[in-house]
Parts: C-alpha cells; structure tokens; sequence
C-alpha cells in the first residue's frame, strides 16, 4: 500500500485498556473523526465501571483457556481486563506468560473458580476446553469468552468488560 502512495499506519496490538484507549484516539484522528474516538473511549470508560466489582470483593480465580490449551500473558489486554472486571489470572499466577500450554491435567489438578473457554469447544482441536473431566470439578465453572473479545482495542473492549461483569455476578 505505501508503494502505491496510500498512507500506511502500524499500530502494535494494546496490551492494556490505556493503550486501547490511546489507540482509539489516535485512529478517529487520523480517520478525522477526534469526536467519535472521544465518545467510543466515554463508552468504554462507562462500560468499566458498570463492570467493576463491588468495592472490597475478593476476587476470583479463572483461566482464559484457549484453544489447545493457551493462555494469555499477564501483560496484555485480557488480562487488564480479567483485574478490572474482579478476577485474578491464575496462569498469570502460575508463572505462565503470552501463548504458554496450560495442559489438561495441570487445570483438573489446580482449578480456578471459573474457566473461561475461548476457542470452539466442539472442534477436534478443542476437544480439550469440552473434556468430560472438567464437568466433575466441584466449585468450578466453565463459562464461554468469545475469542474476538481478547485482542481488540477499540468497541470490543466495552463488550468484553461486559460479558466478564455477568460471568463474576453469575456465581
């Protein structure tokens, strides 16, 4: 695209919700539209604190367990979000970082209080997020985190926040 003249713009992907909100910023800018980015960053803004726990609130342990059985790092963009919404990573906790396996045996020795799958639990590839095992775990529940809610920046972080909110307040 730079060879035929268009403007090109690389953005790294946000690891953090400031960074999101930055991103925002800077593409409804060069997109002429600062107002829209103002109001997109407003809504996220809101979305987090209706997300927040209540003050005090211990907060829970979960996994955001992928397919094959990857977790995200402790610095990116979920895992702001699992902090903010009331959660505690635990692969995070475990010395695990971005793209690590986190196995089958390690989840069903050591659960967290919620396993949140992002991936298709019906494929071949994650047969594992659907194993029959976790079902028998006592006090811990698997609840869906659709993957496109883990690396956007801009309006999914809003949804993601949201969807984190109802999986805490469904204990």
């Amino acid at each position: 695209l730079a060879g035929m003249g268009i403007r090109v713009v690389r953005l790294p992907i946000a690891r953090n919700v400031g960074e999101a909100r930055d991103q925002v910023m800077a593409l409804a800018r060069l997109a002429g539209h600062a107002d829209r980015g103002e109001a997109m960053v407003a809504g996220i803004a809101e979305a987090l604190r209706r997300a927040a726990p209540p003050p005090g609130s211990p907060p829970v342990s979960a996994v955001v367990w992928q397919s094959g059985g990857i977790v995200p790092g402790e610095d990116t963009l979920v895992a702001d979000l699992l902090r903010r919404t009331g959660f505690v990573q635990l692969s995070a906790a475990r010395g695990l970082k971005q793209a690590d396996m986190l196995p089958l045996e390690a989840m069903l020795a050591d659960p967290p209080r919620v396993i949140l799958t992002a991936g298709d639990g019906h494929s071949a590839e994650d047969r594992m997020l659907s194993h029959p095992a976790l079902a028998r775990l006592q006090g811990t529940r698997r609840e869906r985190l659709d993957p496109s809610l883990l690396w956007c920046g801009g309006p999914t972080v809003a949804r993601a926040a949201a969807r984190l909110a109802q999986v805490r307040r469904a204990r």
